[in-house]
């Protein structure tokens, strides 16, 4: 006899997790299912986020891999830094966050099923039955459900059997080691979550430094591929030990090496993904919640998690669907920001000569604060730097206009300007 659970999650990431952890608090029988044995054989993410998800999630400290107070962002030529006067946001430890998830699911009722990769669904009368193996074993097992929710990420294995249904999606890479170095070097990033941006250090996409705990540091290199114009010169792996080897200007023999680790994703440039069909829900990733520009993925991954869990609950309650307004209100709220983000995203990472890159740096770094900053990059509000960037617009064409009509007056405007 097949083992029957209200809802199935299958795929243990932020969003998976959040997902178990919200449902089996509302009582609900929940099968969470992931693909490796362990939560730290996949520690893929940077995680580097505000501190909102923080209080808005209820995640414990011991998540939290470092704290960071500043931004900073190296181009080919400048380094362009904006300092916090407090502490700004936090470098998750990405195996640990999930653990917490999957822990707090078994706290209220649910069951974790580790190392089972999705094999394929099928349906019977008005239930799903799931069928997955065993990585180790090969050995197959199968669970039936009301509902299945797809946690895959970017695979979207469980929504799309056929990769031809899928929409058309844009694809991105990225590759980090893990180091531990000497005190020294930790203590110049420990608290500044670090970028790179250029040519020289990155190329159609940007590279990082995170502080960890312990003297270790994560540097990595991502890479957006949008069209053949994005083709790579240097794989990240080379990017990223010239991160390491002549930025950090360490050697070999300074610095141990705990892991290197990458992934891939693809996403849909206007969330055009499918929501839901045929008792399948999707979330994360699986629905393109990765903002192209970079930027707290943990953080709307659990939020549309949080949304999710909503409509799954009315559903298990109601044996009605509404799920239309799942993808209805997900739209409304991001559809219009992340348009832009891609936008800024192709011109950046894609379009930009190391030339224009620094030049806009420059007008950025002089009209904005760390906390403008971290509204344009996490939180997606753009309102507070085009009202910036329009003011230093009108400024530069009034001393123009200023000095054509008069120009005479630039000397006593200029002295004007500084009292």
């Amino acid at each position: 006899m097949v083992k029957e659970y209200d809802v199935i999650v299958v795929g243990g990431g932020p969003a998976g997790g959040q997902c178990a952890r919200n449902l089996s608090k509302k009582g609900y029988k929940v099968l969470l299912v992931e693909k490796f044995k362990s939560f730290e054989e996949n520690n893929f993410s940077s995680a580097g986020m505000t501190l909102a998800p923080m209080t808005e999630f209820n995640l414990p400290e011991s998540v939290v891999g470092s704290y960071w107070d500043n931004l900073g962002i190296q181009c080919t030529k400048g380094l362009y830094t904006w300092n916090g006067n407090k502490t700004k946001g936090v470098v998750l430890d990405f195996g640990r966050l999930r653990q917490f998830l999957a822990d707090d699911s078994v706290k209220n009722g649910a069951d974790v099923l580790m190392g089972h990769k999705y094999i394929k669904k099928e349906y019977k009368a008005d239930k799903v039955i799931t069928h997955f193996q065993n990585i180790k074993t090969k050995e197959n097992v199968s669970y039936q459900s009301k509902i299945v929710v797809d946690g895959t990420g970017p695979l979207r294995k469980v929504m799309y059997d056929d990769r031809k249904d899928e929409p058309e999606l844009v694809v991105a890479t990225g590759i980090e080691y893990l180091i531990k170095v000497k005190k020294e070097v930790y203590d110049k990033y420990k608290d500044t979550l670090f970028f790179f941006l250029g040519y020289k250090w990155a190329q159609n996409g940007y590279s990082w430094i995170f502080a960890m705990e312990e003297n270790i540091l994560k540097v990595g290199s991502g890479k957006l591929y949008i069209n053949e114009e994005t083709k790579e010169v240097k794989s990240m792996k080379q990017i990223t030990e010239i991160v390491i080897n002549d930025y950090l200007k360490l050697g070999k023999d300074d610095y141990e090496l705990i892991d290197i680790h990458g992934g891939t994703l693809r996403y849909s440039t206007s969330i055009k993904d499918t929501f839901y069909k045929d008792k399948i829900v999707a979330i994360g990733d699986a629905i393109s919640t990765v903002n192209p520009l970079g930027g707290e993925g943990i953080r709307y991954a659990m939020k549309s998690a949080d949304l999710a869990s909503e409509h799954i609950d009315y559903y298990l309650k109601t044996g009605k669907e509404n799920f239309s307004k799942y993808r209805k209100k997900w739209r409304a709220k991001h559809l219009f920001s992340w348009q832009l983000c891609e936008l800024a995203a192709r011109r950046v990472y894609t379009k930009y000569t190391d030339a224009q890159i620094e030049e806009r740096m420059q007008a950025y770094h002089k009209i904005t604060d760390i906390d403008v900053v971290i509204n344009t990059l996490f939180e997606f509000k753009f309102s507070k730097i085009y009202k910036r960037v329009a003011l230093l617009y009108y400024n530069l064409i009034g001393d123009k206009i200023k000095n054509v009509i008069n120009p005479s007056s630039k000397e006593k405007f200029k002295k004007s300007k500084k009292r």
